[in-house]
């Protein structure tokens, strides 16, 4: 890291008093490395900020639905983008999971009893569901230090290449991280995030700042920092702490999400933006860890927000047609099951005869009839081959999902029906 890039406020030799500075560890590998003691979070408003973006960043939040207030249609939406989301946010981080992974019954998975890459990911799925109940009815007293470790523990546990404690703040003095660049060599790292001795204390100023009652009446009255504001603030201040070993980045995106929540909107994710924009989010990024320069990750949230809203609303668009598509390709007899399965096929995309039996109190015999009929008319596909326990795909809805950020969803759905009337 070049000392020289930093604000004059982190450029200073750290001493007690001071807010924010660079210090050195006693570590053998570091011997001759500052390390970056971060600031509490602003309270003020970064300057140059894009006034019609944020505006239009907001717009966007409030538009949002409430989450007591959601149809069915928009809990299924965010059921299956919050799935999307830990599959994006893991990747991002080289965890080589699927869709799949967070869609297919818990009960064919194995490995969910020990560690693995889907595993993981699935534990980021739940642990965000969890938190997000938990934000909506308790509000600002959610985001605490213990949520951050209770992120952290149920995504890492499963990680098989955590070598940590999962949860557990990085405190031990030998507990140092070096973001590096393309160089492997910590000497040429790109940022250090604060030393361990003082990460507890500059996590708690930041949770204590995002859980501050009198900033977010201050927002809500418009005279305060707006939403999109915080939660890139929030975020920057989060990585420059760098709490833990590995796993900061997944835990990041996730309080993003919580904080939409405790606004009582269903959250809309920027993982797939993120993704895209990697190179631009790294710029960003080290702009405000290390200039304190805030407006150009303030503009790029604004940006990502905007854009994965309208990502959402193509997908919800396609998800609500399917149904209604899928009826057009054969005769159902009303009431029936595989009539009935359709609209359940959206939030159950991959599943067994015998799950499908059991949420329709059918018989074994009508199971297999109406999965056999949804076959036949292109809308699932047989994806083991197995005798028994054969697991089923509705292909579209898979695609739907996984489809690369921005591209067109018409082309997913070509694509999956090519797959399935190939493997008629």
């Amino acid at each position: 890291m070049n000392r020289n890039e930093l604000h004059p406020d982190l450029n200073r030799e750290y001493k007690n008093g001071l807010e924010s500075g660079v210090e050195k560890i006693d570590h053998p590998k570091c011997a001759d490395m500052w390390f970056v003691v971060p600031p509490p979070p602003p309270k003020n408003i970064p300057n140059d900020l894009s006034v019609k973006l944020i505006a239009e960043a907001g717009k966007v939040i409030s538009n949002q639905p409430n989450i007591d207030k959601a149809s069915e249609l928009d809990r299924l939406v965010s059921y299956l983008f919050l799935r999307k989301e830990a599959v994006e946010s893991s990747r991002i981080e080289g965890t080589m999971s699927t869709i799949d992974h967070v869609l297919t019954p818990g009960e064919l998975f194995d490995e969910w009893k020990a560690k693995s890459e889907g595993a993981s990911v699935r534990g980021y799925a739940y642990a965000i569901e969890a938190e997000l109940k938990r934000v909506a009815t308790d509000g600002l007293s959610v985001f605490t230090v213990d949520l951050v470790s209770r992120l952290h523990k149920q995504i890492m546990k499963h990680d098989p290449r955590f070598r940590g404690v999962p949860g557990k703040i990085r405190e031990n003095p030998i507990d140092v991280v070096c973001i590096r660049g393309q160089s492997p060599k910590p000497a040429d790292s790109i940022y250090n995030p604060a030393p361990p001795r003082h990460v507890r204390r500059c996590l708690r100023d930041v949770m204590g700042w995002l859980a501050d009652p009198r900033l977010s009446e201050l927002e809500n009255a418009g005279m305060g920092m707006p939403l999109i504001v915080r939660m890139a603030v929030l975020h920057a201040h989060f990585e420059a702490i760098h709490p833990f070993s590995d796993g900061n980045g997944r835990v990041g995106r996730m309080l993003i999400a919580l904080q939409i929540a405790c606004n009582k909107k269903i959250p809309i994710y920027l993982s797939g933006y993120i993704e895209e924009e990697k190179s631009n989010y790294s710029k960003v990024l080290q702009a405000a860890q290390k200039r304190l320069n805030y407006a150009p990750i303030v503009e790029f949230f604004a940006e990502a927000l905007i854009a994965s809203s309208c990502e959402v609303d193509l997908t919800r668009k396609h998800i609500e047609n399917l149904p209604a598509a899928w009826l057009k390709r054969g005769n159902f007899r009303k009431e029936s099951t595989a009539w009935r399965a359709l609209s359940w096929l959206m939030a159950h995309p991959i599943f067994t005869v015998k799950q499908l039996q059991e949420h329709f109190r059918v018989s074994p015999q009508s199971a297999n009839i109406a999965v056999s009929f949804l076959q036949k008319k292109r809308i699932v596909r047989e994806r083991t081959g197995y005798e028994r326990n054969r697991v089923f795909a509705a292909e579209e809805v898979i695609s739907l999902l996984s489809r690369r950020f921005g591209s067109s969803p018409e082309e997913a759905i070509d694509g999956a029906q090519h797959l399935m009337k190939n493997s008629l």
